[in-house]
């Protein structure tokens, strides 16, 4: 098989293979979009208020804590300029987090498909984080897991579920620390 001819193609694949031979958009150069989550109620539109609505062609985004403070950043990849960007999430909330590693030893080594469960003091139900491999078009963000955890005064344990179906629990991980579980 080889490659389609001018001849091959439609006029519509014609003029579309033009628009992405001369890096023009076809998505309608749709803003980004940022929502916050108003405590699982409803979403609002934050995207301009804290300058995330950028008008590239965005194609990709990764989320990892990228300066270690404890919040997530993003890189973003776009089909024009800039192709890559970063943006450094300053946030100056003083909110708690934790910082979960895993490595597998009896499941697979990168342990995806893991579930972590992370359980504060004074909460009904706690924050669940699953390992996936590829959670974004485009773009894999980091596989240590975040977890956000607001105005805890502490965490009271880790449940980690491995693919394998063997669970473990931990006691005694610290408020704003990153850790690393085997299993």
């Amino acid at each position: 098989m080889g490659d389609a001819g001018p001849s091959d193609v439609s006029a519509q694949g014609q003029a579309f293979l033009k628009v992405v031979r001369e890096g023009r958009s076809f998505s309608g150069r749709e803003r980004h979009c940022l929502f916050l989550n108003n405590a699982g109620k409803s979403f609002s539109d934050v995207s301009s208020v804290v300058e995330f609505d950028l008008p590239d062609d965005g194609r990709a985004l990764a989320q990892v804590d990228w300066d270690q403070d404890g919040d997530l950043d993003f890189w973003i990849a776009n089909r024009n300029g800039p192709q890559v960007r970063f943006l450094e999430n300053r946030s100056s909330a003083n909110q708690h987090f934790l910082s979960v590693q895993l490595e597998g030893t009896e499941s697979n080594r990168d342990a995806i498909g893991s579930r972590v469960r992370v359980f504060v003091a004074n909460e009904d139900r706690p924050v669940t984080r699953t390992l996936r491999a590829g959670d974004s078009f485009l773009a894999q963000s980091s596989k240590r897991l975040h977890f956000g955890l607001g105005d805890a005064s502490s965490i009271e344990r880790i449940e980690v579920t491995w693919p394998n179906g063997k669970t473990q629990s931990f006691t005694g991980p610290r408020l704003d620390s990153a850790c690393l579980i085997h299993g």
